[in-house]
């Protein structure tokens, strides 16, 4: 079921989350699974809700860009999914956007047309954890079990099932559509009970496993920008008491870290955003560029501890905010709700267009949300 109203919800806190993030995937796996699995996923499930940062030198930078508007009409729609929650979202126009989720077996894709969210209530074998599109006609996602799905023509269907030396206990966090002869999937594989990075390789005929080194690591996002190289954020768990994370450049063939930390020692939580064709770092507070050497401090996108550490614009001064409790606006001087609840709603990734904007978010009661911003004409 549908609905589409004002923003009502409700998310008490961070620890509750947790546990209904914890009790969906418990659910949803076979009973022989691994804890450590359970947990892992449960870790990346609340980076989604939370995110991961970096820092290093400090440089002002200046850009001709100007303020983004902010008189945006805001509404949400309300997807009763108790214990499924949507884990991406992509689109190329305000009339197709898509969104995820590795739950129900039948309502795992749902598409909004620019007038409503559907899904076709197909049973599929496949529990997507990303998705992404370059045209109305062509939708990629990457999973569990190693398993890519391609949307060509209205048409779901698996594209490829991926393993290696024995290994099919792989899952695709993130999946980069760029160009129909340019597709990235990246997350992590099992042995055992660790678990390291991945990145395959679609170059418009077949899929091909990149050589990286071996790195304890989940690749969870990857974002291409205008040099020409990807930055992919990986994020691990020791023991399940201190979370780590990395960022790392990749050229096509070769991967190099350029910045690692650490969670629980600096209390330090970031990840990337995406401002038009540009890959910048959010570092706590901040957003940085980075220069092939050294990070540059851009802005402050918040003082604000309800900040989620994430967002997404079309340019340095004009970026929105994901907020526990609503969307806020930085437009290169300060920073103000464009939308406000009086509860949590954990607002996380979202897609933007030239007068409209969508994000995802979540409510205690296992809703999904999706918040649609238009430009006030």
């Amino acid at each position: 079921m549908v609905k589409n109203s004002k923003i009502k919800t409700a998310v008490p806190g961070y620890f509750f989350m947790l546990q209904i993030l914890i009790f969906s995937l418990i659910k949803r796996v076979s009973i022989v699974m691994p804890i450590y699995k359970i947990m892992l996923f449960s870790f990346i499930s609340i980076l989604s809700l939370l995110s991961v940062t970096c820092k290093n030198e400090v440089t002002a930078v200046e850009d001709n860009a100007v303020p983004g508007r902010r008189d945006y009409v805001w509404t949400v729609d309300t997807l009763y999914l108790p214990f499924n929650p949507f884990t991406d979202i992509t689109g190329t126009s305000p009339t197709d956007v898509w969104v995820c989720s590795p739950g129900d077996a039948d309502k795992i894709f749902y598409h909004f047309n620019g007038q409503s969210w559907k899904t076709d209530l197909v049973f599929r074998v496949f529990s997507p954890k990303s998705v992404s599109s370059f045209s109305t006609s062509s939708v990629w996602s990457g999973g569990r079990e190693g398993r890519i799905w391609h949307f060509n023509n209205d048409i779901w269907s698996e594209n490829y099932k991926h393993s290696f030396n024995g290994i099919t206990d792989i899952t695709f966090e993130t999946i980069y559509a760029i160009t129909p002869t340019n597709i990235l999937a990246a997350g992590q594989y099992f042995i055992k009970q660790d678990y390291w990075g991945i990145i395959l390789h679609n170059d418009g005929n077949s899929w091909s496993q990149i050589n990286i080194p071996l790195i304890r690591t989940a690749f969870v996002n990857i974002k291409k920008s205008d040099n020409d190289k990807f930055y992919l954020w990986g994020v691990k768990n020791e023991q399940f008491t201190e979370s780590r994370y990395q960022f790392y450049e990749f050229d096509g063939k070769n991967l190099r870290e350029i910045y690692s930390g650490s969670q629980s020692t600096n209390a330090e939580y970031g990840g990337l955003l995406q401002l038009g064709s540009k890959t910048y770092f959010i570092i706590g507070y901040d957003f940085y560029s980075y220069n092939g050497k050294s990070f540059i401090k851009t802005g402050r996108l918040s003082d604000d501890r309800k900040f989620m550490n994430a967002g997404v614009g079309r340019n340095e001064k004009d970026i929105f905010i994901g907020m526990r409790d609503g969307i806020a606006h930085y437009n290169g001087e300060n920073t103000v709700y464009l939308y406000q609840s009086s509860e949590n709603v954990f607002v996380r990734e979202g897609v933007v267009f030239e007068k409209e904007i969508f994000f995802r978010g979540r409510d205690v009661n296992g809703n999904n949300l999706i918040f649609h911003g238009k430009l006030n004409e």
